[in-house]
């Protein structure tokens, strides 16, 4: 977890109350948490860019491994 120290320093603005810097830190570590979540479920459906679903592995292998007519 980042310190209010690392905070301060990213944030750049001095003017932010240390309570603010805090809670801006936990509100973007929810934040990462709902997305990280949302890309584990796109990745389990195979949603993202060349990842197949799990149940289609062996579909898409075994279409792969059949020969063609030529």
């Amino acid at each position: 977890m980042l310190t209010l120290e690392q905070m301060k320093k990213l944030l750049d603005d001095p003017s932010i109350p240390d309570e603010q810097v805090l809670e801006i830190r936990d509100q973007l570590y929810a934040l990462a948490e709902i997305i990280y979540e949302k890309w584990q479920q796109d990745k389990k459906a195979g949603k993202l860019p060349g990842i197949k679903p799990p149940e289609l592995e062996d579909w898409y292998s075994r279409k792969n491994s059949i020969p063609s007519g030529r």
